[in-house]
């Protein structure tokens, strides 16, 4: 397959898009909802502290009229609270006529937040590539910057997408450049000095507010979002619910493996199943939206082709009865729908007559990338088979996966007849490792 080394996935959440399959699900998205809706869904690329965020929106908004101080719109969904969970800081891009012009920033010192605007150029780069870069580049980096007594500074960093003109901010049209940007946010460690740091040691806390914001949070015990729940437990708990393993039991037939097109269903975030349709080829279509859990299908059988080679000899058509680029792009459509973290549920399921095999996403929002799901990624995969015949389908996909799709945060598991679940991984030598899930 011939594509861009850089795989760039999209920054904003999408609406549904239906889109036809190459020899599996391919699927594609579009557009944004509201980044300065006043319900907040974290588009940053990190984990964030939701707890602050919202209790900020909601001081925010009970006062605006005295907080605002340039003439822009708070885009929430991109807040960042660089990895701090202890409800004591966040920026917030300010934009106005599709430009950032300004960063809100929020520390809160005891009972009391405080509200005061930057310019910084490094912070505005930042977030005008955040929000306004139709894609970025999976590639970040974080680290500390200086520690001193009572003082802590992090760096992030991450190379985006910055239009050359804001005329014609789109990437397609080729007229930007790639650019490393970071954001630093210095922190006091000392009780007396919560939120930023100025580089004489003080504190800013009054932003031109001296007595502040009442906080209407708690006393910053700490927001740290739960621990992820094993993929493991999420098999176990999914392939013995009724309506999962009734669409196991319709798929899991020689009848449908050998049709003339593939078949499958996807699953909502209610439990409830819908019939994917084929397209003009044995292409599935199937719709990805923010309500989207997973999608299980059946991979076909080698059949005749009804063209015959220089022999004489009946070609074949040869599906791989193993998850495909488009497979796994599906997943990736699915994450993107989804906040930091949240990724617990969602799921594909591919069953043929090589076995059932589901694969998990358990990277985080740097990982997920989308693109596979076109002709030449499906020619490059089998074209690979063909190059490694002697591969076991387990270890065609999962070397085909980090070696060419340079994908990370995605699992294969296998679920054998008897009920067993085995997490299927590579070794340092490139040998598969089979591990059992605990009864």
């Amino acid at each position: 397959m011939i594509m861009k080394k850089n795989l760039l996935f999209r920054l904003c959440l999408m609406m549904i898009a239906l889109l036809s399959l190459y020899s599996c699900i391919h699927d594609e998205i579009y557009s944004s909802s509201d980044p300065s809706s006043t319900e907040y869904t974290n588009k940053s690329l990190w984990k964030q502290d939701k707890k602050y965020i919202k209790n900020v929106m909601k001081v925010y908004a009970e006062n605006e009229a005295e907080i605002k101080k340039v003439n822009g719109i708070p885009y929430w969904n991109y807040a960042t609270t660089v990895d701090s969970f202890d409800e004591s800081f966040v920026a917030v891009p300010v934009v106005n006529e599709g430009k950032v012009i300004s960063v809100m920033k929020v520390p809160r010192h005891g009972k009391n937040i405080y509200f005061y605007y930057t310019h910084d150029e490094s912070d505005l780069k930042f977030f005008q590539g955040l929000v306004f870069a139709k894609y970025k580049k999976a590639g970040m980096a974080d680290g500390s910057i200086a520690q001193t007594d009572g003082i802590a500074c992090t760096r992030k960093w991450m190379s985006i997408w910055l239009p050359d003109s804001e005329s014609n901010p789109d990437p397609d049209s080729g007229a930007g450049h790639w650019s490393t940007v970071s954001i630093i946010k210095c922190e006091a460690t000392k009780d007396e000095c919560i939120g930023i740091a100025l580089p004489n040691g003080d504190c800013d806390l009054s932003g031109g507010n001296e007595g502040g914001y009442e906080y209407p949070g708690g006393g910053g015990e700490g927001t740290e979002p739960e621990e992820e729940e094993d993929p493991c437990d999420k098999l176990k708990a999914q392939n013995i619910n009724t309506d999962y393993q009734n669409k196991v039991t319709d798929l899991n037939k020689t009848s449908v493996f050998n049709k003339d097109h593939e078949t499958g269903y996807s699953e909502n975030k209610n439990g409830n199943f819908t019939e994917l349709t084929t397209s003009d080829s044995d292409a599935l279509n199937i719709t990805v939206d923010a309500n989207t859990r997973g999608y299980i299908h059946a991979h076909l059988n080698d059949k005749a082709s009804g063209r015959y080679d220089d022999q004489g000899i009946q070609l074949h058509r040869q599906p791989i009865r193993m998850f495909s680029p488009a497979d796994v792009n599906t997943l990736m459509l699915i994450a993107g729908f989804r906040s930091e973290g949240d990724y617990e549920d969602i799921y594909g399921t591919m069953i043929s007559s090589y076995g059932i095999y589901t694969i998990k996403f358990t990277g985080t929002s740097a990982d997920i990338q989308t693109g596979f799901n076109t002709e030449e990624w499906s020619k490059d995969y089998q074209k690979y088979r063909i190059e490694n015949k002697y591969l076991s389908l387990e270890k065609l996909f999962l070397t085909f996966l980090k070696d060419k799709m340079n994908i990370q945060g995605v699992e294969l598991y296998k679920i054998k007849s008897n009920g067993t679940i085995q997490k299927k991984t590579l070794s340092t030598n490139n040998q598969i490792e089979t591990t059992d899930c605990p009864d």
